[in-house]
């Protein structure tokens, strides 16, 4: 017996997940028993690494992007739904490490030694972390750990699969540092620097399309960052223009944040910080490194300074640009500056350069916040007009309600929502929608038969009609399973997961499936795919 069921991995992966696990199982390669649960291959875009462990239950990793998130993915899917049908034996953990660890005892020191240093010849990551405890333990080897940070140096291009490994390896450097850097700060803050310009580097020539190699990235600077406080540097200064520097002379990434250093850079330091700043900004640069330069000062300014005129009158050297009213207006609004924030705002309905509704939807907020309750209704209405969704509507009726004005606005809503849905092409989608988000299921599922909507729309209102009347939603999901077909035989097996849904419809609503199932399978008698996937799903 397994140590899980399906219903764990329905639980851990979630419904998307699980049914393209389903499609997996096939790829599933070889399977090898460990203590604490089993370790496989699944063939999917990669070779994608799963290993399912009995750890409290159901715990499953992959290298897949998906799974270095931390999530159960399909492949873990895939990997346990083969498990359950070949019925391994359960993991054997306990009488495993009992017997590796009494052989292990048994061993003299010397021996146990030699064994140690033998696996690690042959281990590159072993030996790499046996190193790096060795340089960590008692008084730290700074001259050892320096060594082993310098082995981040990456010379050429990593695909996915090694981007992970070395994202592993820099894993394991950073425990180090940060083990050492608890009792000497000040030795090992500058290791942490030359980590970060390391795996920066790498970033540039790696595939790092899971954003593990960015994990380590953030994890050093957070170190540096707390190596600094811990021993703020004798020339802080020096520290201000490198943490400058580097970003605008770099990739742009990764972001220093002045909060995290400004405790060490202290007065003179963050003084420096800003002088060289200006300095920059004083300078001919490209639109890039102009870019960061702004993102820089704008970050000083919110944070350290907390300046609100200095960061109006810098986003005002970038008007008539529509996200520049409202930053502006934003920045006010946070300062408390509210009448301020809707003069801007204003301004910006007539003078920026495009429509922009982020503009619109921040005045209607800040009219209603100062109880101009008429303008602001006057603004939803004209957003809900715009793009009649559910979250508009709402926002229109609220304002409406603080006008003493919802009865009003609601009908004329609703009849603007309807003559939409009357003039065709799918207009008809906003109407249910706010429907089915207000609660209404059986005018959503009225508007949706007298309308005409998109599938998608259907579909979802014939969900929620299912769940009342069955006999009213089997021919929509008929609908949507014929749809599935279409996409060839890879939509086999979900339309015939769709069609067991129309089983327990027909059960329900007390109807001859069977009729049903007899005619849907003459309609497709020329697809022995599709009525093999109907037989398996117990069709």
């Amino acid at each position: 017996m397994t140590w899980f069921s399906d219903q764990d991995l329905r639980r851990l992966a979630g419904a998307t997940s699980y049914e393209r696990g389903r499609d997996y199982v096939d790829a599933v390669g070889t399977v090898d028993e460990l203590p604490d649960g089993v370790v496989a291959t699944v063939e999917g875009t990669e070779s994608y690494v799963v290993r399912l462990t009995d750890s409290a239950g159901l715990h499953g990793e992959c290298s897949c992007p998906y799974g270095r998130d931390g999530n159960f993915c399909k492949h873990c899917v895939a990997v346990g739904l083969s498990l359950l049908g070949a019925r391994p034996v359960a993991p054997r953990r306990q009488a495993a490490r009992q017997g590796l660890r009494g052989y292990l005892h048994a061993l003299g020191p010397d021996t146990l030694v030699d064994l140690v240093i033998e696996l690690a010849e042959d281990d590159p990551a072993l030996l790499r972390r046996l190193s790096l405890r060795a340089a960590t333990h008692g008084e730290t080897d700074v001259k050892e750990l320096r060594r082993l940070v310098g082995g981040l140096r990456q010379r050429g291009f990593l695909p996915y699969g090694r981007g992970l490994d070395y994202a592993r390896k820099a894993s394991d450097v950073l425990d180090a540092l940060d083990r050492a850097g608890e009792s000497a700060p000040a030795r090992i803050g500058p290791l942490y620097r030359t980590a970060i310009q390391h795996l920066t580097r790498t970033t540039e020539q790696a595939d790092d399309s899971s954003g593990s190699i960015g994990d380590q990235i953030g994890r050093a600077v957070a170190g540096y960052a707390r190596a600094c406080r811990a021993a703020p540097p004798r020339d802080p200064a020096e520290l201000a223009a490198w943490l400058i520097d580097f970003r605008v002379q770099g990739p742009g990434w990764p972001e220093l944040p002045i909060a995290d250093f400004a405790e060490a850079l202290g007065e003179s330091g963050l003084a420096a910080y800003r002088a060289r700043l200006a300095e920059l900004a004083g300078r001919h640069l490209d639109p890039g490194d102009r870019w960061t330069v702004r993102h820089l000062l704008e970050q000083y300014l919110k944070v350290i300074a907390r300046d609100t005129d200095a960061l109006v009158a810098m986003y005002a050297e970038e008007l008539p640009q529509s996200y520049q009213y409202v930053r502006i207006g934003e920045t006010l609004r946070d300062a408390g500056r509210q009448a301020e924030a809707i003069t801007w705002l204003r301004r910006g309905l007539t003078e920026a350069n495009r429509p922009d509704s982020r503009i619109d939807s921040l005045l209607a907020e800040l009219l209603t916040g100062q109880g101009e309750y008429a303008e602001a209704v006057g603004i939803r209405w004209r957003l809900f007009t715009e793009l009649p969704d559910p979250q508009r509507h709402q926002d229109l009726l609220d304002a409406a309600e603080r006008a003493a004005t919802l009865a009003e606005v609601a009908e004329r809503a609703a009849a603007h929502l309807h003559q939409r849905a009357a003039s065709g092409g799918y207009q008809a989608d906003f109407l249910v929608r706010v429907l089915l988000e207000s609660g209404d299921a059986d005018g959503a599922w009225e508007a949706a038969v007298r309308y005409r909507c998109s599938a998608g729309i259907l579909y979802r209102v014939g969900e929620v009609r299912a769940r009342t009347h069955p006999a009213d939603a089997i021919p929509v999901l008929a609908r949507q399973a014929e749809d599935k077909m279409t996409t060839g035989t890879k939509g086999y097996p979900a339309a015939a997961r769709i069609v067991t849904q129309i089983r327990d419809l027909h059960e329900r609503a007390g109807l001859d499936f069977e009729a049903f199932l007899a005619a849907l399978r003459e309609r497709h008698r020329r697809k022995p795919s599709f009525l093999a996937a109907l037989d398996k799903a117990g069709l």
